[in-house]
């Protein structure tokens, strides 16, 4: 499973981090297997493709689909968004990443 952190226009210093999307080479059901072993307890709302943290410290919300083509190799992708609402978004998304890293990251 490959991944990178989309970039975006820079946030101002004084402000803290409260988003991080990541471009995945995952499918949804990747998220609904490994998600609860990283994070026990989270949520899942599928009318909003939303899964929500036990504590309501952050959520992630999964895009619809995409596809990446490397000559004739498809791949399916997702944006994976994180939303932060009291969590330390370098906690998370390094425990995050300890799960979804596949194959020497």
């Amino acid at each position: 499973m490959a991944m990178w952190l989309r970039s975006g226009p820079p946030s101002p210093a004084a402000e803290p981090v409260t988003t991080r999307t990541y471009v995945m080479t995952a499918v949804e059901a990747d998220f609904h297997r490994l998600l609860p072993l990283a994070f026990p307890g989270v949520a899942f709302d599928p009318a909003r493709r939303r899964f929500t943290a036990a504590d309501g410290g952050w959520f992630l919300e999964l895009s619809l689909p995409g596809r990446l083509g490397l000559t004739s190799i498809r791949m399916a992708t997702l944006d994976v968004t994180f939303h932060f609402d009291g969590a330390d978004p370098d906690v998370v998304t390094t425990r995050f990443l300890r799960y979804f890293m596949r194959g020497g990251g």
